[in-house]
């Protein structure tokens, strides 16, 4: 049996650390902030386990071929990579990922109703990068993975998400592979990226999502509809269902604010949230 000893929601683009310098220096010192409060009640919570949930950007998954989910059986991650380091200038390095765990997973969900894609090779983005970055800097917590397709409709319901993030919220707490598990979900909040409105930020709809989430209100959240979420959020906005998701894994839990910032130069309006119980 495990314990879910921290949870945690963020922002993950790339020009976060790839240019930092672009941004107003209080803006970005504002969100870094944050993002540093969070890793040392990371640090503090002690896990061995971070379970994320993440979306890919095309990097895996064509447009031939996207899963609606797919857990991640690597032996490890690149996070980044060679290449994408340069892009976000972090050190590439490898992340130990959590096979036996993912495929645990996999097989349970299999028997419980969700049919998992699965995938044995990954090639990690910012959505790993750039919050692995700041949370596990010595890159010794073992992560798994649980990929949401974000990028091209059909894509699955909030509603859906928030189930399977309690199915897997479920299944760690009653596997034996890890003791202390940590949820951490990335991506979002609004964004757009390569439309028209490109660099477009909605800070009262993601000053809105965070409301909900701070009250552990998540219901308005999961009557979000494609369009809605497009209209007020973006395309890149459609990534919350990954913080949906993590909020299905920890019923009662609500949210607390560290850290939010629409900063125009990183096109995204970026956020870090603790949840909590």
């Amino acid at each position: 049996m495990a314990e879910i000893v921290a949870a945690a929601l963020a922002a993950h683009a790339p020009l976060i650390t790839g240019k930092p310098e672009i941004a107003r220096p209080e803006q970005r010192e504002r969100l870094y902030a944050g993002f540093h409060e969070m890793r040392r009640r990371l640090a503090a919570a002690r896990p061995d386990l971070l379970v994320m949930f993440v979306n890919d950007h095309l990097q895996n998954f064509p447009y031939s071929n996207l899963p609606a989910f797919c857990v991640g059986l690597v032996d490890a991650y690149d996070a980044p990579s060679p290449g994408g380091s340069t892009l976000m200038r972090i050190p590439p390095r490898k992340i130990p990922g959590a096979p036996t765990w993912g495929m645990a997973l996999l097989e349970a969900g299999l028997a419980g109703g969700f049919d998992f894609a699965y995938s044995y090779e990954i090639e990690s983005w910012d959505e790993l990068s750039v919050p692995l970055h700041f949370l596990n800097p010595d890159g010794d917590i073992p992560v798994a993975t649980v990929y949401t397709n974000c990028a091209a409709p059909p894509l699955p319901t909030l509603r859906r998400c928030h189930e399977m993030g309690a199915f897997v919220g479920r299944f760690a707490r009653s596997h034996r592979g890890a003791s202390r598990v940590a949820f951490v979900a990335t991506g979002g909040i609004s964004h757009w990226v390569g439309t028209p409105e490109t660099g477009r930020i909605n800070p009262e709809w993601d000053h809105w999502v965070i409301d909900h989430i701070e009250r552990g209100d998540v219901e308005p959240l999961l009557r979000l509809t494609w369009d809605e979420i497009e209209r007020d959020g973006g395309n890149g906005g459609q990534e919350i269902r990954n913080w949906v998701a993590l909020m299905g894994a920890v019923p009662g839990w609500k949210g607390e604010s560290l850290a939010y910032e629409p900063v125009p130069e990183w096109i995204t309006g970026c956020g870090t949230v603790w949840v909590h119980a």
